[in-house]
């Protein structure tokens, strides 16, 4: 038996009533709420009062994807706060390194297994609870140690991927970055290969280019102030980057108001 936690809410967002029914067939009788819209707006609306304690969310709807979900939830101050873990059929490299650029804590790929989901489901469960009593002071801050607890994976990726993203200008080298994980690099590099598929600095450079397409999609700024902006200390090689991973020059990209392509 799995241990859940209870007197959780759990929101479900998928497009596919056969997709949503087993999704919810495979939570119930865990001691959970569950709740479940059809598309991601009413998605929002329903997260929006519900306040729900984990979100599953579908990619492929229409209207509103789920990425563009998931960053609204990520914008609102209402949401931000609650895990997303993305349901989903697309299974590459580049859909996952999106998912976890809009914010999702967690990504599983469809057909999934039943055991598997309620695992993932009550391990961001704990790791919200734990991380929410932490900030209000009810709990202390684990001291740190030469190595991460074995039981605590997910909090040491997590960790890891806010100081990352904390300053994407200056943000710390392995050694450094793994030193304040309390773990050490070779299983720092492990942990995001095995959630990420994406070695450490791999990750680092896709949230680079992921934030580089938004600042540009705002307007006003040019190339080489977004390239200094997402980390890069020149607009040619932040210009390479994003070609090679968007297929089109960050001058030329949608909503880019400035002419001039690096």
């Amino acid at each position: 038996m799995i241990d859940v936690p209870i007197d959780a809410t759990i929101l479900v967002i998928d497009d596919e009533p056969d997709n949503l029914r087993l999704a919810l067939e495979m939570l119930r009788g865990h001691g959970l709420e569950i709740a479940s819209a059809r598309d991601g707006a009413a998605g929002l609306r329903i997260a929006q009062r519900l306040r729900p304690d984990l979100i599953l969310l579908d990619i492929c709807m229409p209207c509103l994807g789920g990425f563009q979900v998931c960053r609204q939830l990520k914008a609102d101050p209402a949401t931000r706060d609650c895990p997303v873990i993305f349901l989903t059929a697309l299974d590459r490299i580049e859909d996952k390194a999106q998912g976890f650029a809009a914010g999702a804590v967690d990504y599983i790929t469809k057909p999934f297994d039943a055991r598997e989901l309620l695992l993932r489901v009550a391990n961001h469960l704990r790791l919200a609870r734990r991380i929410a009593a932490t900030q209000s002071g009810h709990l202390r801050p684990p001291p740190e140690a030469p190595a991460a607890p074995p039981d605590r994976p997910l909090a040491t990726l997590l960790k890891a991927r806010n100081l990352l993203l904390s300053d994407l200008r200056a943000p710390p080298d392995l050694d450094t970055l793994a030193s304040h994980c309390a773990t050490n690099r070779t299983s720092l590099q492990r942990l995001f290969r095995a959630h990420f598929g994406l070695s450490v600095f791999s990750y680092l450079r896709e949230q680079r280019l992921q934030h580089g397409q938004r600042l540009l999609e705002q307007g006003g700024q040019r190339v080489d102030t977004v390239a200094e902006a997402v980390g890069y200390t020149n607009g040619r090689d932040f210009a390479r980057a994003f070609k090679q991973r968007f297929g089109v020059a960050p001058g030329a990209w949608p909503g880019h108001a400035d002419p001039i392509a690096s």
